[in-house]
């Protein structure tokens, strides 16, 4: 659970988690990654941990994004499956019940989302421009590439990430298991919109990186293929 400047939400999240977990899981743990916050972030997530053993909190001394601070999280998790999720809560963790049928069945989990309303208007120019490149670029048989996924640990933890962007490393994680034949599945889900604090996705920057790293993948996939 990567996060920026997010003490207003950091709290309730991670007990949200906690609490939802302890229903269907024998076993988990929860990383969160205070990815550089200037606020009491860092401080609050150490706060809840201190009294659970299942939660782990990582500080990124400067800013990394999320991408990267993704890529960390999933690089340090030690159980079978991996999920992410902001700490606005974009899904909610009491929904997670709803994708227990699914595991047997698949490798990758990508969660749909049933409408994008929750996001502002400019998000929502965003998202389009940036799926009308997915597809144009890279043919992907998942509809949704940019929202919260489960992955299991033995393929996350061995793909060869080549993106860093806030907005491309899971679309690439998905489009890596789709090519080398891996079971990916969509299931649907209600988008929650943020209740409180501010979104930190949609920058020109953040666009221009997002962009670099599709073009990147897709030459490199050309050349070598979807293994390396």
């Amino acid at each position: 659970m990567p996060g920026l400047n997010e003490e207003a939400n950091v709290e309730g999240a991670m007990r949200r988690w906690i609490a939802a977990l302890e229903r269907v899981a024998e076993e988990f743990e929860i990383i969160v990654i205070n990815d550089g916050s200037t606020d009491r972030t860092g401080e609050i997530a150490e706060a809840v941990a201190a009294g659970d053993l299942r939660v782990l909190v990582m500080h990124n001394e400067r800013n990394l994004n999320y991408g990267v601070s993704l890529a960390r999280g999933i690089a340090m998790a030690r159980c079978e499956w991996i999920l992410h999720d902001g700490m606005d809560l974009p899904l909610a963790p009491e929904d997670i019940e709803h994708f227990l049928p699914y595991f047997p069945e698949a490798d990758v989990i990508a969660v749909r989302r049933i409408d994008k309303l929750a996001h502002a208007p400019w998000r929502r120019i965003t998202s389009w421009g940036n799926n009308l490149l997915l597809r144009m670029l890279f043919l992907p048989r998942t509809a949704d590439l940019n929202f919260v996924q489960f992955y299991r640990r033995s393929f996350a933890q061995s793909a060869p990430i080549l993106s860093t962007s806030p907005a491309f490393v899971t679309p690439e994680l998905i489009l890596r298991a789709e090519r080398i034949g891996l079971r990916v599945r969509e299931v649907p889900a209600i988008f929650q919109k943020r209740q409180a604090g501010k979104a930190h996705f949609g920058k020109l920057h953040d666009i221009a990186w997002t962009l670099r790293d599709m073009l990147r993948l897709r030459v490199r996939t050309w050349v070598r293929g979807w293994r390396e």
